[in-house]
């Protein structure tokens, strides 16, 4: 039997995922314009790498230099918070970039806040020989945009750590922090006001972009091609990903993009403004007579106390949803109503889900009648006999296993068709889908959890370990698997090569997928019935 702290270690894990833009300059919208480069009279040695804002002293670590905490804008404190990011200054000596910077504000576990402020830092991992230029991986973690780091620890790993990706790619690894909650998607018409372009919220996304921005300026230090970045994310990072997909301010950034565990859907600038006015209310600005410097004034920490955000995978949980808004500059309209009519960034794209997305979050589901009432109150009675009809409680061996498999399939997996389907049919360039099944060889009581909601990073970063986890050859196997696939997706646009199983481009007719488990396999139709059942409900 798995030791108990293994166990904790495991569930834990997936939880807490969890120059500047196409900018107007002058501290606009979308960031700010190029301040110069600087200068710098750093001696250079073993580690130190030059960037346009200065030099940076990163550390060896087996195979790779890691440089950690590098500010990639301006910290977004005082008069820029809730502002799009803007220009770091120069800094004239060698930066220490030996460890992680700051989390971005957050509640804990408990609701206590967590992070800071100044918090905008990335993170490279580089092989330490790179010879040619090398593909570059750039990593949006998830956590419903309010949760989450690019440092996140779960029983003593650093879940996003890159050193195993960078030196098996190999490639050049980057991974980073961006405004979260209320500090990073709060849309109110007082901050529209202030705003050039008249919106507000996004923040969080500016601050990507800023991000990817950098790593065109400056990943040919890293010995990284900024001809070849890779994109990708999983769960709200995923979701963020799709912007930039369907972003005109995010074109020429990326040259190929990866979903893992996300969508593509987004709500209109004033729909979200409702959810603004809530966190607005709950902070105590409401009546003041200049709601931003009201907002502004307040401590970051009492600020993301006062107005939190939910975190759902199931979908059933209420409260403030912070998340990208459709603001007719970032985005002229959903992300997937742009790709269904061909009007995002066109580059090689791959989608996925796990099969049991939500089996670590499901309440607890005591029999049919508690599944009948769960779906009425998730999708009101109309819909949910409907779903009922789809997903009968007899159809399953547990009504919590009927429950799971509803909201995996709505929230994830079949989404997850309809996004590969409008990309193929939008583009030249291929498409191509996968599914996660991978359920744990060597612990047996978290098996019938199946492969939950961001299971698969442990594999897509080489951390078996979590927890003292003792993963089985297959799982090392299937790790470096994956890893190769997307090291290749990121360096040619085709995950295919090096003898591995061949992954095909997906196409609608046959709806072809690369399962990803301790054997990888090509299948066509994933779930098809149940697809077709939701799709027939939002065509």
């Amino acid at each position: 039997m798995m030791p108990r702290t293994v166990i904790a270690a495991l569930l834990a894990c997936g939880c807490n995922h969890s120059a500047l833009s196409t900018a107007d300059g002058g501290g606009g919208d979308g960031g700010a314009g190029d301040g110069g480069a600087c200068t710098s009279t750093v001696t250079p040695a073993a580690g130190i790498v030059m960037t346009d804002r200065g030099a940076v002293q990163g550390a060896r670590e087996v195979d790779t230099w890691a440089y950690k905490g590098i500010p990639y804008v301006a910290p977004p404190v005082g008069a820029l918070r809730f502002r799009p990011p803007v220009e770091h200054a120069c800094w004239p000596n060698a930066l220490d970039a030996t460890n992680f910077g700051n989390q971005c504000l957050q509640l804990d576990a408990n609701g206590m806040p967590l992070g800071d402020e100044d918090c905008l830092t990335l993170n490279v991992w580089t092989p330490s020989a790179t010879g040619a230029p090398l593909p570059v991986l750039l990593f949006i973690h998830g956590g419903g945009n309010t949760q989450g780091a690019s440092s996140v620890v779960t029983s003593g790993v650093a879940i996003y750590d890159a050193e195993y990706v960078a030196a098996h790619g190999p490639a050049v690894v980057v991974t980073i922090n961006y405004r979260l909650g209320v500090m990073g998607f709060l849309a109110h018409p007082s901050l529209d006001a202030e705003s050039d372009k008249k919106i507000s919220g996004n923040y969080g996304i500016f601050d990507q972009i800023a991000a990817l921005a950098w790593v065109q300026r400056n990943i040919a230090a890293f010995g990284g091609d900024p001809k070849r970045v890779l994109l990708f994310g999983e769960s709200a990072g995923a979701v963020d990903t799709c912007v930039h997909l369907a972003s005109p301010l995010s074109a020429g950034l990326f040259s190929a993009a990866l979903m893992e565990s996300g969508g593509c859907g987004d709500q209109p600038l004033a729909t979200v403004e409702q959810d603004g006015a809530a966190a607005v209310d709950k902070a105590g600005c409401t009546a003041a007579a200049d709601i931003p410097a009201c907002l502004r004034a307040l401590g970051g920490a009492a600020l993301v106390q006062a107005a939190p955000g939910v975190v759902s995978v199931t979908g059933l949980e209420t409260g403030i949803k912070y998340a990208p808004n459709v603001d007719g500059y970032l985005l002229a309209d959903s992300p997937l109503n742009l790709i269904l009519a061909g009007k995002h960034n066109h580059v090689p794209f791959v989608v996925g889900a796990n099969s049991d997305e939500t089996s670590k979050y499901a309440p607890a589901v005591a029999d049919a009648q508690a599944y009948t009432d769960l779906l009425h109150t998730q999708f009101g009675t109309v819909l949910g006999d409907l779903v009922l009809q789809q997903y009968p409680a007899a159809g399953f061996a547990t009504a919590r296993k009927a429950y799971i498999a509803v909201t995996t399939d709505a929230r994830f997996v079949c989404p997850s068709r309809k996004i590969a389907r409008s990309v193929s049919a939008q583009q030249t360039q291929p498409a191509y889908r996968y599914f996660f099944t991978h359920a744990l060889d060597a612990a047996p009581a978290l098996q019938p959890l199946g492969a939950w909601h961001g299971l698969e990073l442990l594999w897509v970063f080489h951390h078996l370990d979590v927890g003292n986890y003792p993963a089985s050859a297959a799982e090392s196997a299937l790790s470096d698997a994956m890893i190769g696939y997307w090291t290749r997706f990121a360096g040619a646009g085709d995950p295919n090569g090096a003898g591995a199983p061949n992954w095909p481009v997906y196409d609608a007719t046959s709806d072809p997928a690369l399962a990803l488990d301790d054997t990888i396999a090509a299948i066509t139709g994933v779930r098809t019935a149940n697809c077709n059942f939701w799709d027939s409900l939002t065509p």
